[in-house]
């Protein structure tokens, strides 16, 4: 998140206690940034939780694997329609889809 010199050209000076201080430092430090960085990086993106890159990339990792399952779960169907699988089968199946539905809402409280 490097910006180009001289376009930064405001500086402001604030006061933090020495607790709020070394919480600064160690967040810039996780995301990889300097403290002026972290603090830009903050406001520009500015959420009621602010998410980490570290949490992005797992939402992203999660978005792949979810669309994995989406074509697992077509191809299932495929041979569903063409009679592949049994009774024991498709109950196995709606349990496993279950559990994945219930995965995914505690997921989704967690983050959001």
């Amino acid at each position: 998140m490097a910006r180009p010199k001289g376009e930064n050209t405001l500086r402001k000076h604030f006061k933090l206690t020495e607790e709020t201080a070394r919480i600064l430092a160690e967040c810039s430090k996780a995301e990889n940034m300097n403290e002026s960085e972290y603090i830009r990086y903050l406001i520009l993106n500015r959420l009621e939780h602010p998410r980490s890159r570290e949490l992005e990339l797992e939402i992203m990792r999660l978005r792949n694997e979810i669309n994995k399952i989406g074509l697992n779960i077509n191809q299932i169907v495929k041979n569903n329609n063409s009679y592949i699988y049994n009774k024991d089968d498709k109950i196995s199946l709606a349990k496993d889809m279950e559990m994945i539905k219930e995965l995914l809402m505690r997921l989704t409280v967690t983050i959001f």
